[in-house]
């Protein structure tokens, strides 16, 4: 018998996961369609919550702008697919804010999607009063 096929999307987000995870900004660019589009929690801090389009305004105003204020990882602890396109990644966010270096453990739930062998879309959900208590009012 055969070892399964790897899963397209699931190979994609922990390639994204990874190069979030070591500031890789052409690694995180490498997975991204052109036209990625991200809902970021409402809640957290301007320019990060809300809706992103394009994979620049994503990064910058997202992923790097979350990486201004926090030191932190996504570590994911379940994968649930959806279907040969779409992941639902459950798991917690784990660091510290970069200058009150208050803790922050917040779970997340992330839905992705790809789109002709890219990523091409992210809705993230956590609880965004725990990032906010993190600031510790700064």
């Amino acid at each position: 018998m055969t070892d399964p096929a790897p899963d397209p999307i699931r190979a994609l987000v922990e390639r994204m996961y990874s190069a979030l995870a070591t500031g890789d900004r052409a690694g995180v660019e490498s997975v991204l369609h052109p036209e990625f589009e991200a809902h970021f929690s409402p809640g957290l801090p301007e320019p990060i919550g809300g809706h992103h389009i394009g994979a620049g305004d994503c990064i910058d105003k997202g992923w790097w702008a979350i990486g201004a204020r926090w030191a932190v990882r996504a570590q994911p602890a379940r994968w649930l697919p959806c279907g040969p396109a779409d992941l639902v990644v459950l798991g917690d966010y784990t660091g510290t804010s970069r200058k009150a270096r208050l803790r922050l453990d917040a779970p997340f739930a992330h839905a992705w999607t790809a789109e002709d062998g890219l990523l091409r879309s992210l809705r993230q959900y956590t609880d965004t009063a725990l990032w906010r208590d993190s600031l510790g009012g700064l």
